[in-house]
């Protein structure tokens, strides 16, 4: 029996299990060889000898819980003797003192609210109802209840039916134990059944019954119906109706201050819009403010404090990510969330209730939510206006799938399949006590001589085929199972570890570039499963190269003086990012990382872990070189063959992306398989609908000739990848670049030029669709002169690809070369200055304020108005090319001669440095692309059936006749550039922000 996802994804649960099982770079499973006698006895059918002849147990492991202090809260069974089956939502009925459980399968269950009861009763089963009822889902009661006895439930009947969501009223009996009569229902209002449903309902404070609907897709693709910005249905949003009246041929009434009631078109039920599936909401008791929990797709989980006519960004963005950036939006600003969780810190979000109870003091005011996948509790606090805390208030084992309150106000927590019963929070005793945890490398039992890196008895040096780019920093990798445990490799080429494993690499870095000698050991990163997840922890080495301690959680930025003759000058400041826990888990996502996914199947391995990865020779001792899987096949490291001892054919293994012997299309796989696979699948954070395994055919990774959904960069004719044109692969142009979009996008500051040149080249081999010629000719044979076309090179960002390669390859004569690099540097548009600032010497590069100073820092400073008018005269702040003031500049941005009264300063702060952040309506920027190829950007003047008219950056008229327009679409980014500060020091940027105030 197929176990349903109680958030209305069953129809997708085999489709999302062989999406995740994309993430293990390892070939299809073949047959495999009869099982072979174990350990220092197993045939040697070569007679060559094994790296290691047996294995050692590894017993020092010193890794146990986490370095931080326990939780402040438990969960405890508040009705031990009660268990349900699969239940989703908990309900108090208003002047009963009872809780009422409804579970998936339709059955509503009724019991006091005494910790000794030992039965619940049932209410009502809705399948005597609704024999083909699918999911249940909602469940609240009439403010009234006590004179009307109306209870209101939410339920699926059928999916994909345009009615297949139901809401309805019943009427409950008196008896004791209450029941719910079967033939009493009411249908009040219906919408498309099927994936995700939200169906959440709660009354407010005045009254009205909201309820809630999501997108009604699958997980992916994102908002395939594209209902998120659509306000001509109900879904992706919460509802606000009156049950207590009726409107003509409706059970139920509008109520006349909904906000979109006089807006054509617009369903005028809809309060709120922009959710994906808005799970779980709740009113908060004191105060009426609505709160909505919003199960989020790539990238964040989200909580949103809702307001009337609020639109929280689905599909157009998930939290602060862009997902469809380009859609058209909603009639209402994007308003963000209270807060946004990234996919390393929760999975899918269960919104709770602001607590208002008396047994627990600590949490009075408190938003308390949850996350269904880690069990991970917060308390968010509000202050009206911002989000001023956040905290983990308590860390279980349940599937939380909802959250209730009763009479009293008191809380309570439900697991959805773990153990099925209702919890209530606690004070942990334990809550700040001291830990004991490894806080020095040496204190981990991972070596018996740190200093030396040799490894404990157990602990196994291993390498792998295929290294991702590291600004040029090297790993020394470590394997430890606890005991003599042993790896399981599913069916699906991903490996299992048991709980106790140990995964470490030691950073080290080369301070003179070319001479190993000269290589310093900056950290030791480490994988340690606990409990089915991986927890990652940074040990920073000391300048004396003799121990290393635990890094923050928050991680830390380190730089270190680099000799390198490729260098301009000869040297060079190298950033080096310890990265935080969370970041970690941004790339060891916990989904695709698990043990066990939330589908009950097992998922991929840890990174850099795999058949494909280890199938190499590795030298285990001087002298003593094997095949590593032959060796640890031998020794007993699986618990099945995998086939490596037999010499199994066709074992998968990669390629090393810079050996050049391999095959071109081998090599590229595997970079991007190590460099951008772990976001770029389902689920793992990459919020490009791509998947880049490189056991993914080409052609089903969604990214050959597929427009980019993040951004054009003004590339000519962009695609993710475009075949055979590298010049208009968004995708490659990432990668040459430094700043903003740059990708890798963690782990890595520095372009990787020999990834860049295999990347280039292997586009340069797809065959295009149709073998049609491509867009942008291939110009670079006929710039390799004295007196290359620059200023043509760079009046495009294809153009400055080309132009960047000649001189990245030395194709360019000294003068020459130097003329583009100081023409590109000087480009006012930033996508071109970003791929060339590298070739820059360090003294001469752009200090990049806006990418790394803190706000507060500006805002610290006390600004000279007089200063600032100077310097928003100067070309340099970029500010007079889109604005008028006393007839300095071009009027083609927003009037700034009252901006000081429309912005605190705060605000306008925001607005420079995060222009995109909001765009007013009046000022949203479109790109059209003609058929001949060209590109423009600016603001429509007016479209018609004959032509566009559009007015570019410098005031400019654009005309194009509409028969020649490929393409015309709105942009989520600001035609205002971004890091327009990142020039100017922080005494500067506060001059220029109090002149900007002072206009009133």
């Amino acid at each position: 029996m197929r176990r349903i996802c109680p958030r209305g994804c069953a129809a997708w649960l085999p489709m999302l299990a062989m999406l995740a099982s994309l993430a293990a770079d390892a070939t299809p499973a073949r047959a495999e060889p009869p099982a072979q006698k174990r350990g220092s006895g197993a045939a040697r059918p070569s007679g060559r000898p094994f790296g290691l002849e047996r294995r050692v147990p590894w017993t020092t492991s010193n890794f146990s819980g986490t370095p931080e202090p326990p939780a402040p809260y438990l969960v405890t069974p508040a009705f031990p003797k009660l268990t349900f089956q699969s239940p989703v939502v908990v309900a108090a009925a208003p002047g009963i003192d009872r809780l009422f459980v409804g579970q998936v399968q339709g059955k509503i269950l009724s019991f006091p609210v005494d910790p000794n009861c030992e039965k619940a009763d049932l209410a009502l089963d809705l399948k005597t109802v609704r024999p083909g009822l699918s999911n249940f889902y909602g469940l609240t009661f009439h403010p009234k209840f006590a004179q009307n006895h109306y209870v209101y439930v939410c339920y699926v009947e059928k999916d994909a039916d345009p009615n297949g969501t139901r809401l309805s009223r019943f009427t409950m009996t008196k008896t004791d134990p209450p029941q719910i009569d079967p033939t009493s229902e009411k249908l009040i209002i219906t919408w498309l059944g099927g994936g995700h449903n939200g169906a959440c309902l709660a009354f407010g404070p005045d009254g009205y019954l909201y309820f809630s609907a999501g997108d009604a897709e699958r997980p992916t693709p994102a908002d395939s119906l594209m209902t998120g910005q659509d306000i001509s249905d109900l879904l992706s949003s919460v509802m606000r109706i009156d049950v207590d009246h009726e409107d003509k041929g409706k059970p139920y009434r509008v109520p006349p201050d909904n906000p979109f009631v006089d807006l054509k078109d617009a369903r005028p039920e809809v309060w709120a819009y922009g959710m994906r599936n808005p799970w779980k909401m709740s009113f908060d008791r004191e105060t009426g403010q609505l709160w909505v929990g919003d199960v989020g797709w790539e990238l964040w989980e989200m909580i949103y404090r809702v307001e009337r006519g609020g639109n929280y960004g689905w599909s157009i963005v998930e939290g602060p990510q862009p997902v469809h950036a380009e859609g058209k939006r909603g009639p209402t600003p994007i308003s963000p969330p209270a807060v946004s969780l990234s996919h390393s810190e929760a999975s899918s979000i269960t919104g709770g209730y602001v607590y208002r109870g008396k047994a627990l003091p600590g949490l009075v005011g408190l938003y308390v939510y949850g996350d269904y996948q880690t069990g991970t509790v917060w308390g968010l606090k509000h202050d009206g206006t911002k989000t001023v805390s956040n905290e983990v208030i308590a860390s279980t084992p349940l599937q939380l799938v909802a959250f209730g309150e009763d009479n009293a106000g008191e809380l309570y927590a439900l697991d959805h399949q773990r153990t099925q019963q209702l919890y209530k929070f606690v004070p942990n005793p334990a809550a700040g006590a001291t830990v004991k945890f490894p806080r020095k490398l040496s204190q981990t039992g991972l070596f018996s001589q740190t200093k030396e890196q040799v490894p404990a008895p157990g602990v196994l040096p291993y390498s792998i085929n295929a290294e991702f780019w590291a600004d040029g920093a090297h790993g020394s990798r470590y394997l430890a199972l606890p005991g003599k445990e042993q790896i399981e490799v599913s069916d699906r080429g991903g490996w299992n570890f048991p709980d106790g494993t140990v995964l470490a690499r030691t950073v080290g870095l080369e301070l003179e570039k070319g001479k190993p000698a000269s290589r310093k050991n900056i950290e030791t990163q480490v994988l340690h499963l606990e409990e089915g997840s991986w927890r990652p922890y940074s040990y920073v080495w000391d300048s004396l190269q003799e121990d290393a301690t635990l890094a923050d959680a928050a991680g830390t930025n380190l730089s270190f003086q680099v000799v390198d003759a490729d260098a301009p000058g000869g040297k060079r400041t190298q950033a080096y990012r310890v990265s935080s826990r969370v970041e970690c888990l941004i790339c060891h996502n916990p989904w695709v990382e698990k043990k066990t996914t939330i589908f009950g199947r097992p998922s991929a391995s840890p990174l850099a872990v795999s058949t494909g990865q280890w199938n190499k020779s590795h030298e285990f001792s001087k002298g003593k070189v094997d095949n590593q899987l032959r060796t640890f096949e031998h020794i007993g490291l699986f618990k099945s063959p995998i086939g490596a001892v037999a010499g199994k054919p066709g074992l998968a293994k990669m390629a090393d992306p810079y050996d050049k012997k391999a095959k071109l299309e081998d090599r590229a796989r595997s970079y991007l398989q190590v460099n951008c696979s772990h976001c770029h699948q389902f689920g793992a954070g990459g919020s490009a609908n791509i998947v880049l395994s490189n056991s993914v055919m080409l052609d089903q990774t969604n990214a050959i000739d597929v427009r980019p959904i993040q951004g054009t960069f003004n590339l000519s004719g962009a695609k993710i990848i475009a075949a055979g044109e590298p010049d208009s692969s968004v995708l490659y142009y990432r990668i040459c670049k430094t700043g903003g979009g740059r990708m890798p996008r963690m782990g890595s500051n520095l372009v990787d030029e020999r990834g860049v040149a295999l990347i280039h080249d292997w586009i340069e081999t797809l065959p295009s669709k149709g073998n049609e010629p491509p867009k942008v000719a291939n110009r670079g044979s006929a710039v390799e002169t004295k007196a290359p076309p620059i200023d043509t090179l760079l009046a495009s960002t294809s153009g400055a690809l080309e132009l960047m390669r000649l001189v990245e390859n030395d194709r360019l004569d000294a003068a020459a070369k130097r003329q583009a690099i100081a023409k590109a540097s000087a480009s006012t548009q930033v996508e071109i200055r970003d791929l060339f600032e590298r070739f820059l010497p360090e003294a001469d590069r752009v200090k990049r304020l806006g990418d790394s100073i803190d706000p507060a820092v500006i805002l610290a400073t006390k600004g000279d108005p007089a200063r600032g008018l100077a310097l928003f005269k100067e070309s340099g702040t970029q500010c007079k090319s889109c604005h008028k003031l006393d007839g300095v500049g071009l009027d083609f941005g927003p009037d700034l001669a009252k901006i000081g009264v429309k912005y605190t300063r705060p605000e306008l702060l925001r607005h420079i440095m995060e222009p995109s952040h909001s765009v007013d309506p009046k000022y949203v920027g479109y790109l059209l692309e003609s058929k001949d190829g060209q590109v423009h950007t600016g603001m429509l003047v007016s479209r018609s059936a004959d032509e566009v008219v559009m007015r570019g950056p410098q005031e400019q008229t654009i005309r194009v006749p509409a028969d020649q327009v490929e393409e015309f679409i709105p942009q989520a980014k600001s035609l205002m550039p971004e890091l327009l500060l990142k020039d100017l020091t922080a005494q500067q940027a506060g001059d220029l922000l109090d002149f900007l105030m002072s206009l009133k």
